[in-house]
């Protein structure tokens, strides 16, 4: 059995997956970062082209090479689609152990994934295979380190399609060269409040850095978090994308904490204010949407970060946000049914009640800003 060396990374908490846990360096600003790697086998088309017959032979050929193959968290899982149900589904997605494209997609398609599930390993998405390492905080280079190694042993199981003129061969020739995809989903309330946030992404894209929602492509941004990845993938190699992507995201680290400071020293009172809201709405509401519940315990997560609530913890905050994503409420609803009892919203709001009670932070934090 192949062995593939990982980072080690604790075990993960209950209920929150390992790049939501917040041990990871950089954790204030940057929430998770994620490697990934398209790769194509060379004797079928594309999925978006394959027939039924394809997928369900590549699918039986990419796991019987997994059978061979373990990290340091233990072997790998691997799942079909066609055997699990959309909730089960919807819930990978959430977790980000699949992308929300592989929702859509048809015919045998599925992911293979370690105990931690921080290895993980789609089939049939856009590509054939799109291997990804994943963790809390700034992990880069270790990340790419994994990532690297399950490709390199998929890759002696597996026929790649390369083009030495072009390199590993993609659906979207905008992946094709190294197929690498580096992405860091950051928490930037400072840049937001102090209006800095666009001037920052445009620098960034300049830098060749692309700006994408809370559930990456295709998603709005919500409770401040923005996802960012580079944008070529061609023309230079794997190790030097992922150093000047992420020189760029310490740049943007350093310049959400200028922020907040900048908050704390010329806006503390407002930012108090701020929190305080957020706390009462959360404590009060009867109907919750998610894209609401994120954007309101940003403005809890900016105070703990701040010095300004201390009713609750940062991990605290990202079980309550896991719990109330649309897929995981749905299993707290009603367990695995497709069509559980009651409304999300309002049980969402239920929740929040629940966890945020009446309490004394508002007079504690007007204390501190007199």
């Amino acid at each position: 059995m192949s062995a593939v060396a990982g980072r080690g990374a604790s075990c993960r908490r209950k209920g929150v997956p390992v790049w939501f846990d917040r041990s990871g360096p950089e954790g204030d600003v940057v929430v998770s970062t994620r490697i990934r790697l398209a790769r194509n086998l060379a004797e079928y088309r594309f999925p978006g082209r394959a027939s039924t017959r394809e997928k369900q032979k590549i699918f039986k050929e990419v796991s019987a090479v997994f059978e061979g193959v373990s990290t340091d968290s233990g072997g790998f899982e691997v799942i079909n689609f066609g055997h699990i149900g959309k909730l089960q589904q919807h819930l990978l997605a959430e977790e980000r152990v699949v992308s929300v494209d592989m929702l859509r997609g048809e015919g045998d398609r599925g992911v293979a994934f370690d105990r931690l599930r921080q290895s993980c390993v789609m089939i049939n998405e856009e590509d054939h295979l799109r291997i990804q390492g994943i963790d809390s905080g700034f992990h880069t280079f270790d990340l790419w380190e994994t990532a690297s190694a399950v490709d390199d042993v998929l890759g002696k199981g597996l026929k790649y399609a390369y083009s030495e003129r072009l390199g590993f061969l993609t659906a979207c020739p905008t992946n094709s060269g190294t197929g690498l995809r580096v992405s860091y989903l950051m928490h930037l309330p400072g840049l937001v409040l102090t209006k800095a946030i666009d001037p920052v992404l445009q620098g960034a894209s300049q830098m060749g850095v692309a700006t994408r929602g809370f559930f990456g492509e295709h998603s709005d941004v919500l409770g401040n978090f923005f996802q960012l990845s580079n944008q070529a993938t061609l023309g230079a190699s794997e190790a030097e994308f992922i150093e000047a992507t992420s020189g760029v995201i310490r740049e943007i680290v350093g310049h959400e904490r200028a922020a907040r400071e900048r908050l704390m020293k010329e806006a503390r009172l407002e930012v108090s204010d701020k929190v305080c809201r957020a706390h009462a709405i959360l404590c009060g509401a009867r109907v919750l949407g998610f894209g609401e519940l994120l954007n309101l315990t940003s403005a809890i997560r900016l105070g703990i970060e701040c010095g300004l609530y201390t009713d609750h913890t940062v991990d605290d905050l990202n079980t309550f946000v896991m719990v109330c994503m649309p897929a995981h409420l749905q299993v707290y609803i009603g367990g695995l049914k497709e069509d559980p009892p009651g409304e999300p919203d309002v049980v969402r709001a239920d929740l929040a009640r629940a966890v945020f009670p009446q309490s004394t932070t508002g007079r504690k934090t007007r204390k501190k800003t007199a």
